[in-house]
């Protein structure tokens, strides 16, 4: 147990360490290959932080463990979110959610449809018919991010965000990225063997441990990022990158399903993952409400958003202990 509660705490850190620097490439990769700030936040900034989520993922649906799979993606977009409010804190005067692009709202959006669509398989997995092994909601879900990141790719929204000049090559950042992204790689393969043996001697289960242990800890590098570009004054990038992040998750468990080849992964999990996901599009819609109109007032610097965010993390926190 010991050893496990170290391996867990060690991957973690190696995950924390190698995605930070990953965004960080990612970024220099867009400003040199000329992709600009808007569609790197969406898909190189929100894959690079993704890339625990989505490697764990796939080790835990390959290893048979469908719960910390889908606990993981469903647990990280909530806590994702509950990012967004709290970075606040570091803004003195006035809300870093204040005076954001609406182009975001297109993004709101795909998040809603595409966790209510996650949530939705979760629920009917085990009556609804598959397609060869896997459930046709992960085509719809697939599609739907396509379509999402088409959206954001355009040159009005790319040139809103004024690019910083990055003190490195191309070539260094591709070969730097690629050598973060091994270290992420095999930290997030262990994670869900030490994951599993904590939830199995603890008595926790597997649901509450992928979708509040598991899920924080891979969703460290959103935390960093996020902090990280509010301190510099790109609220933009960091929303963008938690929006990009939370629909890439999203996708994550249609690429799972494809490859849990016992079946459709839906079918497999137990039906408490349908409430982070549908807290997810709770919060999204309230997200949505905060970019119409930014709260002038806030409280310890955070907003009502902020706060609420973190009440539902926490109740989804107890809710999980108690039907574990």
């Amino acid at each position: 147990m010991i050893l496990a509660a170290l391996g867990f705490v060690v991957c973690t850190a190696a995950i924390l360490w190698a995605g930070t620097r990953l965004a960080a490439y990612a970024d220099v990769i867009a400003l040199r290959s000329k992709l600009g700030r808007v569609w790197a936040g969406m898909i190189l900034l929100a894959v690079a932080t993704s890339l625990p989520e989505l490697v764990n993922s796939i080790s835990a649906g390959l290893q048979n463990l469908p719960d910390i799979a889908a606990g993981d993606v469903g647990g990280s977009n909530v806590v994702n979110l509950v990012i967004i409010g709290l970075v606040d804190v570091l803004y003195r005067n006035r809300s870093c959610l204040a005076n954001l692009h609406s182009f975001h709202s297109r993004s709101i959006a795909f998040l809603m449809a595409m966790s209510a669509l996650a949530a939705g398989a979760t629920l009917l997995g085990p009556h609804f018919p598959v397609l060869f092994w896997f459930s046709p909601f992960t085509v719809v879900i697939i599609v739907l991010y396509v379509l999402a990141i088409r959206k954001a790719h355009s040159a009005e929204e790319t040139a809103a965000l004024a690019p910083a000049i990055p003190t490195i090559s191309l070539r260094q950042a591709v070969v730097r990225y690629l050598l973060f992204a091994l270290v992420v790689v095999i930290a997030a393969c262990l994670l869900p063997t030490a994951a599993s043996y904590i939830a199995d001697h603890t008595g926790l289960g597997n649901t509450f441990v992928g979708t509040l242990m598991v899920a924080l800890a891979t969703s460290l590098p959103e935390l960093v990022t996020a902090a990280a570009a509010v301190r510099i004054g790109a609220a933009e990038m960091a929303v963008g990158g938690i929006l990009g992040s939370n629909l890439f998750n999203l996708t994550i468990l249609g690429v799972v399903d494809l490859v849990y080849w016992r079946g459709s992964l839906f079918a497999a999990i137990e039906g408490q993952h349908a409430v982070p996901l549908t807290l997810g599009v709770v919060l999204a819609g309230l997200f949505y409400i905060v970019l119409r109109k930014c709260p002038s007032r806030r409280f310890l610097r955070i907003t009502w958003f902020g706060w609420i965010a973190l009440g539902v993390y926490v109740t989804n926190a107890v809710f999980l202990y108690l039907t574990r």
